[in-house]
């Protein structure tokens, strides 16, 4: 259990007597819900107080669907507006970024949804076969080997057989319920260099494209 200044334990304390929530509490004192949990856990609050905190969550979780229906719609808009035959470059390079080795030609998720993108890029836009990509899954307990290699074989598309198992309790710990997807491209070291030059580019662009800066603005006016 971290340690607080009293006068920080003090505070949490009292505006929890006056029925602030722990999620408020949390955040105004920077604290996990564990240690807030264990300084307010024995002060009394009144029925009015804890009926306060419920409406307050109550509303919190409103709140949470009202920004989840607000950023659809506005996905939406920006997606219509959105070529997405032609960004298959940015969002291959985008998700190799984040989630490809580079020191050879390997991705690896969790993420069925993202797994499906990856692949269907690299099919349809560059061509690659089945035969060229080696599908490898990590898995620990309680995982069964079987039911995961089945599950990533519909969800890549493959031949059960295509379909590796890697299990390690210790090195491969995830609490995902199929493990996890290694998807590595068989001599892929031009489509390495292909993707690093795409990152690249697309950053490039992307920072040439950008506002200027102040300091240039005022030097051309």
């Amino acid at each position: 259990m971290r340690r607080y200044p009293v006068t920080v334990i003090n505070g949490v304390k009292k505006d929890r007597a006056k029925g602030i929530s722990l999620s408020q509490l949390m955040s105004k004192y920077q604290m996990s819900k564990t240690n807030v949990w264990h300084h307010v856990k024995d002060i009394y609050l009144s029925p009015e107080k804890r009926k306060a905190i419920r409406s307050y969550l109550g509303g919190s979780r409103a709140e949470k669907v009202r920004e989840w229906e607000r950023a659809e719609k506005e996905a939406s808009s920006i997606l219509e507006k959105t070529d997405i035959k032609s960004a298959w470059p940015i969002l291959y390079a985008a998700l190799y970024w984040s989630e490809g080795t580079k020191s050879s030609f390997v991705f690896t998720n969790t993420d069925e949804r993202m797994i499906r993108v990856f692949l269907f890029i690299l099919r349809t836009n560059l061509g690659v076969k089945n035969d060229a990509l080696d599908f490898m899954i990590r898995t620990c307990a309680p995982m069964d080997a079987l039911v995961c290699r089945k599950y990533w074989a519909e969800v890549v598309n493959v031949p059960l057989s295509q379909i590796r198992i890697n299990h390690h309790d210790k090195h491969n710990k995830s609490t995902t319920k199929y493990g996890i997807c290694r998807i590595t491209l068989k001599k892929g070291a031009y489509h390495l260099k292909l993707v690093h030059c795409l990152y690249k580019g697309v950053a490039d662009k992307m920072l040439v494209a950008g506002p200027r800066s102040s300091t240039d603005r005022t030097s051309h006016s």
